[in-house]
Parts: structure tokens; C-alpha cells; sequence
């Protein structure tokens, strides 16, 4: 199909233009909602792994996990950034049928090559990663998990990029609430330990699969533009140098405190790295809503305008669970974890700080997104890698797995700052650094008062000095002024008039 055979159909209505930051938030609120919901249901799961695996147990399923996403890292190759920003090049709905089939086909046929391969010689990589062969088919399963969940990313892309997050929602927490049926049945009644975890996610996956191929399957067409294909995978291939790197900010401490300290240590960084979700699973509302919202500013002149003003509200909700996380995770240690897992709080609050840099980068990559100039992204990912592996040896060996927490923040924040300088040179975007500033003095501050009073409050009298932190960071921020009036008075009149509606904010 070439380009000029496309016909203009009416503009897809389920996309609207110029949409206001209260559609960001309500966007961001449903998939955030989603995204606790989920989130909730793992940290069930938590305490259910901590009861039926030791620490070394963990470990090995930490282990297993980080070569999965290190495989997936190599097969979706950034192809859903590229197929979001293909997907809005053109409001014609047969443009966007022919950028789902060329999505489907990429997305399908090399990462089954990639996956294939790893299989036939799963033995060897399980005794290279584990030091046993023993676990050879529990990679099996982990292989087949991340492919499927490959093909499942399609479906759910579509729902956000056509805004339908209450579809996203439903298709997600189908997928959860199987995974928790299947694991209490296979952990729990069972007893399958490791594999049992593995084998709930597959059947967790393979029902999202059957549930959400009427978002996408209509949508594929038999004839398709192949040089568009190959703009698309040249516009995604350094996304593979740039999730590798990734992947060195986030997951290749695991083998390092394996390697330095042990399954058990590594255990205790894989549970206190699941409890520091709570801030990704904002920072990942976030982002589900972010695209599609400034990219409906991009042709009204307003658009960095616009980016500065969604970030300010990032900061805010990001620093809050971080600030959140970080002041009670030891209670919630002491109520649902077994003792000999307490001291992986100690992980938490670097790992929330951690969280809310990954949030920060991918605000500062705006301006390289709208410019097409993301190949610049590899380069100083690889930077940031660099530094990451750096801290690693420095702090991991003397630290264990408390190093490697600071060793992710401090490498993130690093890499943010690198993205916002060239970013920002290129495309640049009117940040309000008093009030960002404000935001993360605050959020560091509490975050490492918190750490200070678990080591040094005793725990029965620590409950109302958390407290009075969770509730410093809201009042902080009202008492520095972070809040612009402008949108304070706009807050209070739509209290006062909730069913009032306006379409720009």
C-alpha cells in the first residue's frame, strides 16, 4: 500500500485535539487507580512468596525475572514509543490500520526468532545464570511469558492510544486477577514454590491474549507500505542500545549483590524493590496518560507551555508516594512480612527516589520525541549505564543490596539531568525550577528523614512522627507556594461547581 492510496476518512472522534490538564489527570487517575488495584494485588502476593520462599528462593526468582526482561528488552526494540508516534502522523483511520498491521508483523515474527533461539539453548543459560541446570524449564516458561506479553502490549497500546482507559483497566485487572487465582492454586494449594509463580503469570498472559484480540485483530490489513516499515524500525533499533542500558540502570544489580553477597541478599532487594512500586505505578499512570495528552498540544503553539505545566503536577503526585512509601513501609513490614525480611525496608526509599527519576526522564525526552530525535536517547542512556555500573562496584560490595538502591537512584537522577540539558537545548521548554526544585527538596528530605527514623525511633513511638511526615510534603508545598494560584482558584470552582465542565483548563 503506498502512501498516496490512503483515502481521508473522517477523523478518528475517540482521539480528541488540544485535550486540558484535567484530561491528563483523569486519564492518569483511571490508569492509576488500575495500576493500584494491580499493584494491590501483588503486594498480596508479597507476603504469600515470603511464606512459601526463602530468601534464596527469591532469589533465584529474581534472577529468572531480570533474564526475561533482559530478552525483553532485546524484542520490543521501543516499538511502542514508535508506534505511538506513527500512530498520530495522520488522522486517517486507514493510516492507523496500516500502522497496526505493520506493529503486529514486527512485534510478532522477530522477537519469536529471538525467543526460539534462547529455548534451544535454555540449559546452558540456566546454569550460567543460576549455577544449576536444574532450572532450565522454569527460563522455558519465563521465555514464553515475555513473548506473549510482547503481543499482548498491542492491544493494550491501542486502548490508550485511542482513549479507552477504562477498556485498559478491565483488560489489566482480568489479567491480574487470574495471576492471583493461579498463584494461590499453584503456591499456595499446590506448593509448586518457583514454578508455580511462573506458570500463573503464563496463564495470567495467555487469557489477556484470548480476551483483547477484538481491539486489533479487524484492524489488520493485507497489504501494507514496507518502506514505512522500515521508517518505523529505524526509528526504533537504538531503542534496543537505550533498553539495554536501561536494563543496567534497573536490573543488573541483581547479579551483582548474586555475585557479592548471596540468593538471600538478593531476595531481600527483589521484595523491597515490588513494595517501592508504589511510586511506579504513579509514575506509570502517568506516562500511560502523558503521550497522547501533550502530543494533542503539539500544533497549538502552546505545547511547551503546556509540558512544563503537566510536569509541575508530576513532581508533585511522584514526590507524594515517594514521601508516602518511604514513611510507612516499615509498618507494613512489621504487619505482613515474616522477620527475617524486615531489613529489606531499608532498600525502599532509595528505590521510591529511584522512581520518581524515571518519571523525571521521560518528561525531559518530550522535546527529542516531537523533533524525532530520539537516536540521542541510546547515547546518553549508554552514559547513564556507565555511571550505574560504575556505582555498582563502588557501593554493592561494602553495602549489599542498600548500595545498589542509591547506586539506581543516584545513576537515574544523573541520567535525567543529562536528558533535560540536550533535550532542553534543542526543543526548549519553559520549566518552572523554583516550584520543581521546591518539589524535590521536599521529597528527598522526607524520604531520608524516614530512613533516619527506622534506624533510630524505637517503632512504638515512631507512628505519629510518620504521620507528620506524610502530611509535611502537601503542607510544605502550599506553605512554599509550589501550587500557581491560578490553578488553586480554578481547583476551588470546580469543588464548588462539580458539575460544571470546561474544556480547557
Amino acid at each position: 500500500m503506498s502512501e498516496g492510496s490512503y483515502r481521508p476518512e473522517l477523523e478518528d472522534e475517540e482521539i480528541p485535539r488540544r485535550l486540558g490538564v484535567a484530561a491528563l489527570a483523569h486519564d492518569a487517575a483511571i490508569y492509576g487507580v488500575t495500576r493500584v488495584l494491580l499493584k494491590s494485588l501483588a503486594f498480596v502476593l508479597v507476603p504469600i512468596y515470603a511464606r512459601f520462599l526463602t530468601p534464596e528462593q527469591f532469589g533465584i526468582l529474581e534472577l529468572l525475572l531480570a533474564a526475561g526482561a533482559f530478552v525483553n528488552v532485546v524484542i520490543a526494540a521501543n516499538m511502542d514509543g514508535v508506534f505511538g508516534r506513527f500512530f498520530f502522523d495522520r488522522d486517517d483511520p486507514a493510516w492507523r490500520r496500516h500502522i497496526i498491521t505493520l506493529y503486529f508483523v514486527v512485534e510478532s515474527i522477530y522477537p519469536a526468532v529471538v525467543v526460539g533461539g534462547l529455548i534451544l539453548f535454555a540449559g546452558p543459560i540456566s546454569e550460567r545464570l543460576t549455577g544449576s541446570t536444574a532450572y532450565t524449564a522454569l527460563l522455558v516458561i519465563a521465555l514464553a511469558d515475555v513473548y506473549l506479553t510482547n503481543i499482548v502490549d498491542l492491544p493494550m497500546n491501542l486502548c490508550r492510544l485511542r482513549r479507552k482507559p477504562v477498556t485498559f483497566a478491565a483488560y489489566s485487572l482480568a489479567r491480574g486477577l487470574t495471576q492471583v487465582v493461579f498463584t494461590v492454586l499453584l503456591v499456595v494449594v499446590w506448593e509448586l514454590e518457583i514454578k508455580g509463580i511462573l506458570v500463573a503469570s503464563l496463564v495470567a498472559v495467555c487469557v489477556a491474549f484470548v480476551l483483547t484480540l477484538r481491539e486489533w485483530v479487524r484492524d489488520l490489513t493485507r497489504r501494507a507500505d514496507w518502506r514505512v516499515g522500515l521508517e518505523m524500525v529505524s526509528f526504533a533499533w537504538p531503542g534496543i542500545i537505550g533498553g539495554l542500558s536501561f536494563y543496567v540502570l534497573n536490573l543488573v544489580d541483581r547479579f551483582f549483590i548474586q555475585a557479592y553477597h548471596g540468593a538471600a541478599a538478593n531476595g531481600l532487594y527483589g521484595t523491597a524493590f515490588r513494595y517501592s512500586q508504589v511510586v511506579l505505578v504513579g509514575v506509570i499512570a502517568f506516562r500511560l496518560g502523558w503521550s497522547q495528552w501533550h502530543y494533542s498540544w503539539l500544533h497549538s503553539g502552546r505545547h511547551p507551555e503546556m509540558v512544563a505545566r503537566g510536569g509541575l503536577y508530576y513532581y508533585f503526585g511522584a514526590g507524594f508516594l515517594a514521601v508516602l512509601v518511604s514513611a510507612w513501609i516499615l509498618p507494613v513490614f512489621h504487619l505482613l512480612m515474616p522477620t527475617d525480611y524486615w531489613d529489606a525496608t531499608q532498600a525502599v526509599a532509595p528505590l521510591a527516589l529511584a522512581g520518581v527519576a524515571t518519571g523525571a526522564f521521560s518528561l525531559y525526552t518530550v522535546g527529542l520525541a516531537v523533533l524525532k530525535r530520539q537516536r540521542l536517547i541510546p547515547v546518553m542512556a549508554v552514559a547513564g549505564a556507565a555511571l550505574a555500573l560504575a556505582l555498582y562496584f563502588l557501593l554493592i560490595p561494602p553495602f549489599s543490596f542498600e548500595g545498589a538502591a542509591w547506586a539506581t537512584a543516584a545513576s537515574l537522577t544523573g541520567l535525567a539531568v543529562l536528558v533535560y540539558v540536550v533535550s532542553n537545548r534543542m526543543y526548549p521548554v519553559p520549566w518552572d525550577w523554583r516550584r520543581v526544585g521546591t518539589a524535590v527538596f521536599l521529597t528527598v528530605g522526607l524520604c531520608v528523614a524516614s530512613l533516619l527514623i527506622d534506624a533510630f525511633v524505637p517503632f512504638s513511638v515512631s507512628l505519629p512522627i510518620r504521620l507528620g511526615i506524610t502530611l509535611a510534603y502537601p503542607l510544605g508545598l502550599v506553605t512554599l507556594g509550589f501550587f500557581p494560584p491560578g490553578d488553586l482558584a480554578a481547583l476551588r470552582s470546580r469543588l464548588s461547581h462539580p458539575k460544571s465542565r470546561s474544556r480547557r483548563s
